[in-house]
């Protein structure tokens, strides 16, 4: 389970990414205001996210909030705020939960247990990654910047998800580019997809890597 965490008192954020690695979950990102969130939601899968009200900038985590209604995101609020009509404001958009801080480590295991209940009811969300006629690679039909070598990569990892591409069938398809056709390079590239897009690429030994959904 991916978790997204929007909160912007940095001992507050890592807590909650302490309780959820204990919980076996993973913190895909950590964000302090609107903009770093929005830069998040586009960038990787995320399964659910904490929200904070109270966020850095204009903007705040119940605006977030609404972003990830729009994209079937569960998520909890997580606030100081205790006045009714920011309730009211944060439960229209029914959140799983609204947790009053400060929180405990039960508390935050309990809504993990709900997140986690939830996940398993759900059918599976499609694969948000896909290649179009011309092999630019999207990410929920939007385009993402990618150089030369690393769309040719991450459009073949994508075709052939949950297969093997072999490190001959990457080289022969960056023919074009002989400056970046290297063991080394290929490796790099699959460090940063794997990195920046949080994807399960395995390295298969002396034979070449496969992309798990």
């Amino acid at each position: 389970m991916n978790l997204l965490i929007i909160e912007d008192e940095w001992l507050v954020a890592h807590f909650i990414a302490d309780v959820a690695l204990m919980q076996s979950i993973e913190v895909v990102g950590i964000a302090q205001s609107y903009d770093e969130a929005m830069e998040q939601i586009d960038k990787v899968h995320i399964d659910c996210a904490i929200v904070d009200i109270n966020i850095k900038g204009p903007k705040h985590g119940i605006d977030v909030a609404r972003i990830l209604k729009s994209k079937n995101i569960p998520f909890f609020f997580l606030t100081a705020y205790k006045d009714m009509d920011t309730i009211h404001e944060a439960t229209a958009l029914k959140p799983l939960s609204y947790l009053i801080k400060p929180i405990s480590e039960e508390n935050l295991i309990a809504a993990f247990v709900l997140f986690k209940n939830l996940l398993n009811t759900l059918p599976p969300k499609p694969f948000p990654f896909s290649v179009d006629n011309n092999g630019t690679v999207l990410l929920e039909e939007k385009i993402i910047p990618l150089s030369v070598a690393e769309r040719i990569v991450f459009a073949q990892l994508i075709k052939n998800r949950n297969n093997i591409v072999a490190h001959e069938t990457f080289f022969a398809l960056l023919w074009e580019n002989p400056d970046e056709i290297n063991g080394g390079t290929l490796r790099n590239i699959i460090l940063k997809l794997r990195k920046q897009y949080n994807l399960k690429i395995n390295n298969i030994k002396n034979m070449g890597y496969t992309l798990l959904e």
